[in-house]
């Protein structure tokens, strides 16, 4: 998405990916190109291939000490890595649990599914990053279960998590304690095979109502069953919610083309990052969305939040900020990877209305090297962005051939985007996430906690590992004469 000014105006370069393209960029230049050439017999710099448009990077892998060099953040922040390969392989998703560790799907295998038997041939793997001082660097790493095919969504949950490998939803539990899976049940499943590797369920996101939203991507069908007896049959972008026990699955809307990635904002609407159609999408409960030419119910599409590309439509990833340990200028902002311009862009959220609105806004983070390939997001409970990078030659699917042979499969990174301050304002410290049994009163006031991502790991610890020890507790917090911004509404969920 590099700038390019033409007689004075600044534009955005038109990204090619699949078949999208921005048709008012191209208009624009059929209509002003000529005459600028009139004007300048030449310009080189349209006359240089650009790296970011290129289905194969050209460029040679960069170490991640070389790497770092190459982003560029707003003044008051810092980027750092949190760990990569040999560590990790391939990250797709991540998750925090209510220790503050950082949970991670990893696939060497992708984009070809394992075979029967071939299971050992690959390391796709769920890998957690213990970060005990809280200092943004792991001391303990920990491969809590391998054999996987291609894992993407991930929950922490209880004592291990809840996660996709295909064709089934996984219940991985450690029953020892000794940090690793020992327990493999079938939570719902077979889904059926996958067609395509490249959009499978993904961004496992825990409600308020205590249920898992999940996305489920492009070109596959999926027929998902209940215990009671409840079933969806699911063809391409769609997403659906289960209940944890295996016992219900329920359509929650239809449609969007690709959707990877997805978050609950402050007021617990859910947000999802859609690949080749719009990026962002607030997804309305029973609500129809475009899908590459499929009919809406009816009613009509639901609303659409923006109407710009952000030059490409390899989006993954979404994250809404409202944390208040970051300037004012970054609330209700949403931030998306663009795996194709090797970015963060971003985008303010207002409302007209009753429906929101996203507002393009300056990219957030920058890297120069073409293989940066940010595929999720999540905020940290330390306040700090975290991004999954698949740093890769080749993302493309459909555009490169699945067995190109400079497809990487041993390279991956996990970068931390944190606020240091600015002579306007200075951030403070959130204290290390660490809830458990003995110290479970923390939880209820880490309701009232800033930060989005500690309010929800408190909200599901209280309701799956306290229960009935925890409703006393909050029937005193919700009497209460004091003011409260979050916590009685945590506490009534």
């Amino acid at each position: 998405m590099s700038g390019r000014k033409i007689l004075g105006l600044q534009t955005r370069s038109v990204r090619l990916y699949g078949n999208s393209v921005n048709h008012r960029m191209k208009d624009f230049y059929l209509l002003v190109l000529p005459l600028y050439l009139c004007v300048v017999p030449s310009f080189p710099a349209w006359s240089q291939p650009d790296v970011f448009e290129a289905a194969v990077r050209p460029t040679e892998p960069l170490t991640p000490s070389d790497q770092l060099k190459t982003f560029h953040v707003p003044q008051g922040f810092q980027i750092a890595l949190v760990t990569s390969e040999p560590v990790i392989a391939k990250p797709m998703n991540m998750a925090f649990d209510h220790r503050g560790r950082l949970w991670v799907t990893t696939s060497d295998a992708y984009p070809w599914s394992i075979t029967p038997g071939q299971e050992n041939k690959f390391k796709d793997s769920i890998v957690i990053l213990d970060d005990q001082d809280g200092d943004g660097s792991p001391e303990i790493t920990t491969t809590f279960a391998t054999g996987l095919n291609i894992p993407i969504g991930i929950y922490p949950y209880r004592d291990g998590a809840i996660v996709w490998s295909i064709d089934n939803i996984w219940n991985l539990q450690d029953t020892d304690q000794d940090g690793v899976a020992d327990t493999k049940e079938v939570l719902y499943g077979p889904v059926g095979k996958p067609r395509d590797t490249h959009g499978m369920h993904n961004a496992f996101r825990r409600g308020y109502d205590g249920q898992l939203y999940i996305n489920h991507g492009f070109n596959n069908d999926s027929t998902i069953s209940g215990n009671d007896g409840s079933q969806i049959k699911l063809n391409s972008g769609n997403t659906y919610r289960i209940r944890l026990d295996g016992s219900h699955v329920e359509q929650f809307s239809w449609g969007q083309v690709n959707p990877f990635g997805s978050s609950f904002d402050k007021f617990g609407y859910l947000y999802t990052a859609d690949c080749h159609s719009q990026p962002i999408y607030q997804i309305i409960p029973q609500a129809y969305y475009p899908s590459f030419g499929k009919p809406h119910d009816g009613l009509g599409f639901g609303p659409m939040v923006m109407q710009h590309s952000h030059g490409s439509t390899a989006i993954s990833g979404l994250v809404i900020m409202d944390d208040t340990n970051w300037p004012d200028e970054y609330m209700d902002n949403i931030f998306v990877g663009n795996v194709m311009t090797s970015r963060i862009n971003r985008d303010q959220l207002t409302y007209h209305h009753a429906s929101p609105e996203a507002h393009e806004l300056p990219d957030f983070l920058i890297s120069d090297d073409p293989w940066f390939r940010p595929v999720d997001l999540q905020w940290g409970p330390d306040g700090a962005l975290y991004i999954a990078d698949f740093y890769n030659k080749i993302i493309g699917h459909y555009e490169v051939d699945l067995n190109h042979p400079e497809r990487d499969r041993h390279r991956g990174r996990i970068w931390r985007v944190s606020y240091h301050g600015t002579e306007g304002k200075t951030r403070w410290n959130y204290p290390s996430l660490n809830l458990s049994p003995s110290t479970w009163s923390r939880a209820v006031k880490e309701l009232e906690s800033p930060n989005r991502t500690r309010r929800h790991i408190a909200l599901d610890f209280l309701t799956d590992q306290m229960s009935d020890k925890a409703v006393q507790p909050l029937r005193q917090l919700l009497a209460s004469n004091k003011e409260y911004k979050y916590s009685k509404v945590m506490a009534l969920w």
